[in-house]
């Protein structure tokens, strides 16, 4: 038994021998990373073809095991066996930037940080989150209609941190700081995919630390008031919060969670809105169907419009995680030796599970590359034929906690938007735009829109 073997899972290096298996890893060091960056579907579509549904790649500067079918992903997200290390999955990737965040964290230690967030997101709160989330809508999308375009993913993209501070972290002044948070949202997830990993002023690597390091003062800064106060906001909730021995979390511990939170509240519903409207705007009749549809809503949606019944707007948003689901590639990293599909995987060994690939299977769904909301009503519901061929908010201990939030910001958000407007590109011609896929999906030009009075 060699020295590493003996070393906790989470201490071990990673396993990079995978030549017993079929595949490719591309050029030397950058693997095939340029590949996904530009068109991940085809990419993975070649592995498909070439070598079924499990292969080896490169990408990111990992070798790992690629696993192309809804079988191997219920495997590994479900993890019964305690065999799949979320943490280690995002280590070399998200280590740097989600260091205490939930997605870094494993098994029981997982569980009890779970659990100080979970609170959050029960029907109570999220009942008051949806009264404040309707008036910040309604004054925002006023403001869009007044203008003659606006950059949508932009706009978008404030209204959902505007709401994140409102919900999960009311402060005074947050107006004036909200520009530069999202700056530094933005700087961080673009860093986290930086090749050149070097923490020095002119890479994007540098740049993304810089943005994840202000962040950290933003909130540390924050929770000594945060715990004197009688605010009722998320971040007051964790500042306050005490372990089992009856001592508060430390500030590293509520920072962290809090940069992981306010990522997850807006950046990632920030595509999936985005991505939605770029395919209505090419449909307007189902643009006036959604409207004639949500005309008849009361005013204040109650709980089993948002969350239980099925209508067009949820088959929107579930259509759009499925073509670009918020978080494309699912990570993990084997902590002991097993087998998947007939093939040995050894310990330490990095997991990719597509969901933006296993999405678009064509043995699963039907047309899969053309957007059909339909696929998800109660008369067809498509995505029921196995239980892990839809994943755009994972699987298991680690399915997104927030998934519930998003769901709730998207309805409220079109149903303000198609009840008195429609929307349109704002030039000719303008579908298909060429798209960026990482780390969300959203056009290149940031979706030019403009709002049309019904």
């Amino acid at each position: 038994m060699d020295q590493a073997s003996e070393l906790p899972y989470d201490e071990r290096p990673a396993n990079r021998n995978l030549s017993h298996m079929r595949g490719d890893y591309g050029w030397p060091f950058v693997g095939k990373t340029w590949d996904i960056f530009r068109d991940p579907h085809t990419l993975f579509d070649e592995h498909y073809e070439k070598y079924g549904p499990i292969s080896r790649i490169s990408i990111t500067g990992s070798k790992c095991v690629l696993l192309l079918h809804p079988d191997y992903a219920q495997r590994v997200l479900l993890d019964r066996e305690k065999n799949f290390s979320t943490k280690m999955g995002w280590q070399t990737v998200m280590a740097d930037f989600f260091q205490g965040g939930l997605v870094m964290r494993d098994y029981d230690e997982h569980r009890v940080h779970r659990g100080i967030m979970q609170s959050s997101f029960k029907p109570p709160a999220m009942r008051a989150y949806a009264t404040k989330i309707q008036a910040i809508v309604g004054k925002t999308v006023q403001r869009w209609a007044a203008q003659d375009r606006i950059s949508f993913y932009d706009e978008v993209k404030r209204l959902l941190l505007d709401i994140a501070f409102e919900v999960f972290c009311w402060v005074d002044d947050s107006e004036s700081q909200v520009p530069k948070i999202s700056r530094a949202f933005t700087d961080m997830m673009e860093g986290a995919l930086g090749v050149v990993r070097i923490d020095a002023p002119g890479f994007l690597y540098h740049r993304g630390l810089e943005g994840r390091r202000y962040l950290k003062r933003f909130f540390m800064e924050l929770i000594d008031k945060k715990r004197a106060s009688d605010d009722e906001d998320v971040f007051a909730h964790f500042c306050k919060e005490k372990t089992e021995d009856g001592e508060y979390y430390s500030h590293e511990d509520i920072a962290d969670h809090m940069v992981f939170l306010m990522l997850a509240a807006h950046d990632t519903t920030t595509s999936a809105a985005t991505m939605a409207a770029y395919y209505l705007c090419n449909d307007r009749p189902l643009q006036s169907a959604l409207a004639d549809e949500v005309q008849h809503w009361p005013r204040d949606l109650d709980f089993e419009t948002i969350f239980h019944s099925m209508n067009g707007l949820i088959g929107v948003f579930y259509e759009t995680v499925r073509m670009h689901p918020p978080v494309p590639l699912l990570l993990r990293r084997t902590i002991r030796d097993c087998e998947i599909g007939g093939i040995r995987v050894p310990a330490d060994t990095m997991i990719c599970v597509p969901g933006t690939y296993i999405h678009r299977l064509k043995k699963w769904w039907r047309d899969p590359a053309t957007f059909d909301p339909t696929r998800f009503s109660e008369e067809v519901s498509e995505h029921r034929k196995h239980n892990f061929m839809w994943i755009p908010f994972g699987g298991g201990a680690h399915k997104c906690i927030g998934m519930h939030f998003a769901r709730m910001l998207f309805l409220l958000t079109f149903r303000e938007l198609l009840e008195k407007y429609q929307i349109e590109f704002a030039q000719e011609g303008y579908f298909p735009a060429k798209l960026q896929h990482f780390p969300f999906t959203r056009p290149l030009d940031n979706l030019p829109l403009r709002l049309v009075a019904r």
